[in-house]
């Protein structure tokens, strides 16, 4: 599953690269390692608006939740094969928008060992990823969860206990998924491994990257090991 992110880009680096504005900037916060469970902001293109970039709070929270000490769902990410029918996001797959992050860690489980050691997992051409994720306007905080497909070889072998991966998309099906109109079918068809394995590289980076007792919003936390 995809809990942490890296975005080590300032603000005008992301604007300029993506070539639009942060609607809002107050808001931007960059980091070597932002973690899901922290509910950090983080910069997405939408279905909502497509003329600028905006800033979506990770941890979807239907509509219908009244108050956030009563949602105790793990909705950081979502499930692409359970998107239409499951309760908590069956109401937003009309809802798409790609979140951009420069890599996301993984845990890897080395035969015979319960301690996890900690991937890092990032494009070998260019600087970004963006990954498929549904959203939610609750309380009017836009909240999204990131989508997660099986995983591709690569993936296969960092994160090999859950065999899963975050959504990515980029070219032509970026640019679908944030289609108005797209139907479930069409958009199925987006749900799958990234293909394009060799445009993607893994490596070990420094350990505890997942315990949330441990700083590791650190540049130290993407050199290899």
């Amino acid at each position: 599953m995809c809990y942490h992110v890296s975005l080590n880009k300032d603000i005008k680096s992301v604007e300029k690269d993506f070539d639009k504005k942060v609607a809002e900037p107050d808001l931007f916060q960059s980091g070597y390692h932002l973690n899901g469970f922290a509910q950090p902001y983080l910069p997405v293109l939408s279905t909502h608006d497509k003329n600028a970039i905006h800033m979506y709070r990770w941890k979807l929270f239907p509509h219908w939740v009244k108050d956030e000490s009563s949602w105790r769902a793990n909705t950081l990410n979502a499930k692409g094969e359970e998107l239409f029918e499951k309760g908590s996001y069956k109401a937003y797959w009309k809802n798409r928008c790609l979140v951009i992050c420069n890599g996301f860690f993984e845990p890897h489980h080395p035969d015979g060992q319960k301690k996890a050691q900690s991937y890092y997992i990032r494009p070998k051409e260019g600087e970004y990823f963006t990954l498929g994720a549904i959203y939610s306007v609750w309380h009017d905080i836009p909240t999204f969860s990131i989508i997660t497909v099986p995983a591709n070889p690569l993936l296969e072998e960092i994160h090999n206990e859950k065999k899963r991966m975050p959504l990515v998309l980029d070219g032509d099906q970026a640019e679908a998924w944030l289609i108005e109109d797209l139907n479930k079918d069409e958009m199925t068809d987006l749900m799958v491994p990234y293909p394009n394995e060799s445009k993607m590289e893994g490596y070990r980076v420094m350990d505890g990257v997942t315990n949330s007792r441990l700083d590791t919003n650190v540049p130290e936390v993407l050199q290899p090991i």
